[in-house]
């Protein structure tokens, strides 16, 4: 088949401009489609690096805030201030959960509807001290007005005695 329309053509007559003219129009046909195709390959890839980033930039915690108070409530913040996990370790926990609806709300929001006559310790946790100074002042101004609210920095190392002492009175269910 492709030899009959190799014949085919041959036996077209035209001027040497118009033939140089045709074979440049297919020449930059088939490097447009090429082209097409590496500019939606890089396309393709720039989004998966976007993707991967908001990813990474929105889901990976920064800061950890405990609050122990007749419940104990763990929240995870990301790097825009906001709750991305919520860990509860008993019913009143997982109740206050139910009704606040913490994720994706920003912490400062949750910290200034705690109750009022209820006595809290709030901790402050993160690998990075800048970070957690920063979250620790913040808080400290949003729960100012409420006195019966105590805030204080822990330490986030791997063998923390704040961390692994926080971890144990959630363990036995001690919440202030």
């Amino acid at each position: 088949m492709r030899l009959e329309i190799q014949e085919d053509f041959d036996k077209i007559q035209c001027t040497n401009q118009i033939e140089e003219e045709t074979k440049q129009f297919i020449d930059d046909q088939i490097h447009h489609k090429k082209r097409w195709g590496l500019k939606l390959a890089l396309s393709f890839a720039v989004t998966l690096l976007v993707c991967g980033f908001s990813y990474w930039f929105y889901f990976i915690p920064v800061v950890t805030i405990t609050l122990d108070g007749e419940t104990s409530i763990e929240l995870q913040i990301n790097r825009l201030d906001r709750v991305i996990d919520v860990t509860t370790y008993d019913k009143l926990g997982k109740e206050w959960c139910k009704q606040e609806n913490p994720w994706h709300q920003y912490y400062e929001d949750i910290l200034q509807g705690l109750n009022d006559n209820e006595e809290w310790m709030i901790t402050v946790y993160s690998k990075d001290e800048a970070v957690c100074q920063k979250i620790y002042e913040q808080t400290k101004n949003c729960t100012q007005e409420n006195k019966q609210i105590h805030c204080r920095i822990g330490r986030h190392t791997r063998q923390s005695n704040d961390t692994t002492q926080t971890q144990n009175h959630h363990k036995k269910g001690h919440h202030k």
